[in-house]
C-alpha cells in the first residue's frame, strides 16, 4: 500500500505541504481578531504576522512546486507531518505571549492540536491564550487535512489520497470533497450545539465557545485552573457531558440521523459505547465509594469522569491526583478504549475493540466445528478481511509497547506505576486528564516523551513509523 520500493517524491510533498501550510495560516486570523477585541494590539501583531507568513510561505510552495499525483505514501507523509508542523506554528505566538520556553510553548500546541488538554501552561495566562488554545483543538479535532479538503483543495487523485490517509477510503458522498464538506458541516452543527446547550446551562459567552470548541473536539482544555470544578451544579458538567459524547460518535450516523434520528442507536459502535460508559461509571463509582461523600454525589462524580475518559475529552470536577489506584486503574482502561472510529475521539476505538473481542469468539467457536470448516470474522454485516486482522494486532501490539516505554520513563523518575501508566495513558488515548505529574516543573525528557505519545495517539502509529522509515525519503542502494 505504501509503495516503498521508492522514496517519496519530497517536492510533492513540499508542494501540498504548502497548500496546509495556507489552512495553518489562514486560521490564525481568529485568534488574530480574539486579540483585537481584548485590545491586545502586540499579540494581534504577532498572529497576524505570524499568520501571514504561513500563508505566503504555503502558497508559493504550492504555486511553484512542480505538478504530480500523490501516491499513497507520499499522502501518508503529509497526514503525519501537518500536526507536528502546524503546533510549531503555533508555538510562536503560544511563547511570545505568555514567556512560555520554547518547549513548553510546542508541548502547550502539540496539546492544542492533537486534542489532548495536558497543560504546562502557567497561571494567569490571559484570555486570548485561553481561546487560541481551544480553538487549536477544534481545528485539530476535524483536522487540517479536512478543512484544506473542504475549502482549498482542488478535486482529484492526490486529494482523494490525502483524504484516505486522514480519514479513510470511506466515502459518504460521491467525492472526497463533497465528504469532507458535509464531515465539516456536521462539525459545525454540533459545535453550535454545544455552544447553545452552555449558555443555556449558565456560562458566559467567552467561556461557553471555548468549553463548546474542546467538548465537540473531545479537547479538554478549560478555561479554569480547576477545569469543570469551577462550575457549580450538575447543569454545566451534564451540557459538557453531552457536548463530548457528540464529538465521540462517528460523523457518519449524523449525516443520516435527517431521516430517521433513531439511527444513532442502531450503531453498533454507539450501543458499545454506552455499555462500555455505564460498565465504566459503575465500576468506577464503586471505587470511590470509600471516599467520602454521598452515594448521589458519588455516582455522578464517577459517571461524569468516566464519560469524560471514555470519550476522551479530558475534563475533570475533582482532584483526580487524591483518586485511589484502583479509580486510576479504571480511568486508564477507559482512555485506553477511546470513542468511535471516525470521531474526534482518541484511544484505540471502539471498533477495534468490537473486532479484537470477534476475533476472540471465533477463536473459542473454531474449537466446537470441523478443521476444515471456513469462519470468516465479521463485524455485523462487514466481513473483516486477514489484512485488517494483521493491522489490528500490529497496531494494539504496537500501541502497548509505546504504552508501557513511556511509563517505564516515568518511573524511571520516581513516579509510581499507577500514575506513569495514568499519565502516560492520558497522553497517548489524546485525553487530557492528570494526576499532577504534568506542569512547568516537569522534566524536559519526560516532557518530550509526552509529546510524542500525543502525536503518536493523533496521528496514529503507522504514518509516524512510515514518516520515520528511512525508505521512505531514501532510495535503497544495492551492495
Amino acid at each position: 500500500m505504501y509503495e516503498l520500493i521508492s522514496p517519496v517524491n519530497f517536492r510533492l510533498v513540499l508542494k501540498y505541504l504548502g497548500l496546509l501550510l495556507v489552512g495553518i495560516g489562514a486560521v490564525t486570523v481568529v485568534p488574530f481578531t480574539i486579540a483585537f477585541f481584548f485590545v491586545e494590539q502586540t499579540l494581534a501583531m504577532v498572529y497576524g504576522l505570524v499568520g501571514g507568513l504561513i500563508v505566503g510561505t504555503g502558497y508559493a510552495l504550492y504555486r511553484f512546486l512542480p505538478e504530480g499525483e500523490l501516491q499513497w505514501k507520499e499522502a501518508m507523509v503529509i497526514s503525519a507531518l501537518v500536526f507536528p508542523v502546524a503546533a510549531l506554528i503555533s508555538a510562536i505566538p503560544f511563547s511570545l505571549s505568555t514567556g512560555m520556553s520554547f518547549i513548553d510553548a510546542y508541548f502547550e500546541a502539540v496539546s492544542g492540536v492533537t486534542t489532548t488538554g495536558l497543560s504546562v501552561a502557567p497561571p494567569g495566562v490571559g484570555p486570548v491564550f485561553l481561546f487560541a488554545r481551544s480553538w487549536l483543538q477544534w481545528i485539530g479535532g476535524i483536522g487540517i487535512l479536512i478543512i484544506v479538503l473542504s475549502l482549498l483543495a482542488p478535486a482529484g487523485i492526490s486529494a482523494s489520497r490525502l483524504f484516505g490517509a486522514a480519514v479513510g477510503e470511506r466515502k459518504i458522498r460521491p467525492t472526497v470533497i463533497a465528504t469532507s464538506a458535509i464531515l465539516f458541516e456536521v462539525y459545525l452543527v454540533i459545535t453550535f450545539i454545544a455552544f447553545a446547550l452552555l449558555l443555556i446551562s449558565g456560562m458566559g459567552p467567552f467561556d461557553a465557545i471555548c468549553h463548546a470548541f474542546s467538548a465537540v473536539s473531545t479537547g479538554g482544555f478549560s478555561t479554569r485552573p480547576d477545569s469543570i470544578a469551577a462550575f457549580p451544579g450538575w447543569v454545566i458538567p451534564a451540557a459538557i457531558t453531552l457536548g463530548c459524547v457528540l464529538g465521540s460518535v462517528n460523523f457518519e450516523v449524523f449525516t443520516r440521523m435527517a431521516r430517521n434520528p433513531l439511527l444513532l442507536f442502531r450503531s453498533l459502535q454507539f450501543r458499545w459505547f454506552l455499555a462500555i460508559a455505564l460498565l465504566g461509571s459503575g465500576m468506577l463509582a464503586f471505587t470511590l465509594l470509600g471516599t467520602g461523600g454521598s452515594p448521589g454525589a458519588v455516582i455522578g462524580e464517577a459517571a461524569f469522569q468516566s464519560f469524560s475518559s471514555l470519550t476522551t475529552a479530558g475534563f475533570s470536577t475533582t482532584d483526580i491526583g487524591a483518586y485511589p489506584d484502583s479509580s486510576k486503574a479504571v480511568m486508564s482502561v477507559l482512555m485506553w478504549i477511546g470513542g468511535s472510529m471516525g470521531s474526534t475521539a482518541g484511544g484505540i476505538k471502539i471498533l477495534r475493540i468490537i473486532a479484537l473481542v470477534s476475533i476472540v469468539h471465533l477463536v473459542f467457536i473454531r474449537f466446537f466445528l470441523p478443521r476444515e470448516t471456513v469462519t470468516a470474522l465479521k463485524i455485523g454485516a462487514t466481513t473483516v478481511s486477514e489484512e485488517q486482522v494483521f493491522a489490528l494486532v500490529t497496531f494494539l501490539f504496537l500501541y502497548f509497547i509505546i504504552l508501557v516505554v513511556s511509563a517505564i520513563s516515568f518511573m524511571l523518575y520516581g513516579y509510581t506505576l499507577v500514575d506513569s501508566l495514568f499519565e502516560t495513558s492520558s497522553a497517548l488515548g489524546t485525553v487530557g486528564l492528570s494526576v499532577g505529574i504534568t506542569g512547568h516543573a516537569l522534566a524536559v525528557p519526560l516532557k518530550a516523551i509526552l509529546i510524542l505519545d500525543m502525536l503518536l495517539g493523533r496521528i496514529e502509529i503507522i504514518p509516524i513509523a512510515l514518516l520515520l522509515f528511512p525508505r521512505t525519503w531514501v532510495k535503497r542502494t544495492k551492495s
